[in-house]
């Protein structure tokens, strides 16, 4: 891992002939991901295979020269052949980007992030009369990632963030349970509020590499 960021910040480092992208107002910045796995567990012979996919798209524009503000949106689905595990998740929200010139082609950035986010986790049998969980999960979360980018080409830059040096949640979770030959559901609910910064020795797997688009002239 220590050698991916080592590589990565070299990149980002490269003399300061690189391209000169000008993050200049009315230019729009977009970047997203799309991933897929389809894993079976070879050490039990006959389990059932693994899916997740995951998608999401950040999409902002130049308010004024080096801000940039705009949209997250993102959607993933985990689920197995035997249909007796589900996982929804959605989320969408605003971003708001501040970028600090260090030298040609090379910028410092921060990025406040608010984000609601909704999931339900669906396991075994969910109906009356048989045996099954169902969560569901919606709020609402704040973060900061702090990064660094480099303009790979006008119209490309590479970037290296922090995804996790702090984050402010509030969660409200619902539980319900059928149980094999009860005609009910049993439900409870809870309130959740957690506050995250990473400062420690770990912060070195919180390190991210992506690539954001500045299209427009």
């Amino acid at each position: 891992m220590k050698t991916k960021i080592l590589s990565a910040v070299a990149i980002l480092l490269i003399a300061t002939t690189g391209a000169n992208a000008q993050i200049t107002q009315g230019k729009y910045l977009l970047g997203g991901s799309i991933s897929y796995s389809n894993e079976q567990d070879v050490q039990y012979n006959g389990s059932p295979a693994q899916k997740f996919f995951s998608s999401n798209i950040q999409i902002g524009k130049v308010l004024k020269e080096n801000t940039v503000a705009g949209l997250i949106l993102s959607y993933s689905i985990a689920n197995n052949d035997l249909a007796t595990y589900k996982d929804n998740m959605y989320s969408g929200g605003i971003f708001y980007r501040k970028y600090k010139p260090l030298t040609k082609g090379l910028y410092f950035f921060a990025e406040a992030d608010a984000v609601y986010d909704y999931s339900r986790n669906t396991q075994g049998k969910f109906e009356i009369g048989n045996q099954g969980t169902r969560y569901t999960t919606n709020g609402a979360r704040i973060s900061l990632v702090p990064g660094l980018s480099y303009a790979i080409w006008k119209k490309l830059q590479m970037e290296l963030s922090l995804t996790n040096l702090l984050n402010l949640s509030y969660d409200r979770v619902k539980d319900e349970v059928t149980t094999t030959g009860f005609q009910q559901i049993a439900t409870s609910k809870a309130n959740n509020f957690n506050a995250n910064a990473t400062l420690n020795a770990s912060i070195l797997n919180n390190f991210a590499i992506g690539f954001k688009f500045l299209l427009g002239k």
